[in-house]
């Protein structure tokens, strides 16, 4: 019963702290819920019901650890859909994402990373070799492959 008690406990923790809005959240509930799961806790320590609690984190720990090798490895592809969400949610607070067909040739040109003289096959090149790279399809940001394609339709017209 008590592990019932900790386990909903955790549940509501989790979901006040990271599922709800920051605005949203109450500091009482979220310090009601930490004080019943602390008590919960307490209460199985002494009587000596907490360790099938211990079983379950020591047998998580080598999935814990697999993950956070994976975290690291993947935290570039982590940030850029980060930074691309960011950019695409209304209101972010971050720069001004321009309206669509406001890019100029400059600016075309930067994104697929090509000098002012680039014929046809060059710019052709550069978008497919870029999309290969960051198509949502393969783990790039949508942000990302829109901005090739609006840079290659401005420059081929």
């Amino acid at each position: 019963m008590l592990g019932l008690i900790a386990a909903t406990a955790l549940v509501v923790l989790f979901r006040l702290l990271w599922l709800s809005a920051p605005v949203k959240k109450s500091t009482l509930v979220i310090t009601l819920a930490t004080l019943a799961l602390v008590a919960a806790l307490a209460v199985l320590a002494a009587t000596g019901r907490l360790h099938w609690l211990a079983a379950a984190a020591a047998a998580l720990l080598p999935f814990l650890r697999r993950s956070a090798g994976l975290l690291v490895r993947f935290f570039p592809i982590l940030g850029r859909l980060f930074m691309a969400f960011r950019q695409q949610r209304p209101g972010a607070g971050g720069a001004a994402r321009p309206a669509a067909g406001t890019m100029s040739r400059q600016e075309a040109l930067s994104v697929l990373g090509l000098g002012a003289n680039a014929t046809k096959q060059e710019i052709i090149d550069a978008h497919r070799r870029l999309m290969a790279k960051n198509h949502p399809d393969k783990g790039g940001s949508t942000f990302i492959a829109q901005q090739l394609n609006e840079a290659k339709r401005v420059l081929l017209g």
